[in-house]
């Protein structure tokens, strides 16, 4: 007699077929691979909006000014508005994300930018070339009273590799 109960050698005879007539795997493999295309497409959808980038923007300066205990400053109040307004132009003249990121770009410049004064000078470009006259106005007035050695530009000079 064999150690084997009838009913388990009854069972592999059931299930054997029944996994034979799964059919292939591939089938699953190529739906798994179609989601994850769909869903980077919609990914870069999304973080290709003018919002969600002036979003992370503010993110990244937000914490690197808590780490340098100045959040509450007039440059960030500054910066807000000019992304504010950034985000503003965007959403009027049809822009993706990649656009706000050249139109922001002047401000990473960090063969530009070597004085917090110059942080400043970039700001103005930047609303001069969105036709903000009256923000790279406020700006260029804000400019002449910046001082060179403040805890918050000496963060920014650094975040931006200067």
């Amino acid at each position: 007699m064999s150690d084997v109960p009838v009913s388990v050698a009854n069972a592999v005879e059931v299930v054997q077929p029944v996994v034979e007539s799964s059919g292939s795997i591939w089938g699953y493999v190529a739906g798994g691979a179609v989601l994850l295309v769909l869903a980077g497409f919609f990914g870069y959808r999304k973080m290709n909006t003018p919002s969600f980038i002036i979003k992370q923007v503010r993110k990244r300066n937000l914490k690197e000014m808590q780490k340098q205990g100045v959040e509450n400053s007039d440059f960030m109040l500054d910066l807000n508005k000019l992304l504010d307004s950034v985000l503003e132009y965007a959403n009027k003249n049809n822009k993706k994300g990649s656009d706000v990121v050249k139109i922001i770009s002047p401000l990473n410049d960090s063969s530009r930018i070597k004085t917090p004064r110059d942080m400043y000078q970039s700001m103005i470009y930047i609303a001069n070339e969105m036709h903000d006259v009256a923000l790279a106005r406020e700006f260029k007035n804000k400019s002449k009273q910046v001082k060179a050695s403040s805890p918050l530009m000496t963060g920014l000079l650094k975040r931006a590799g200067i």
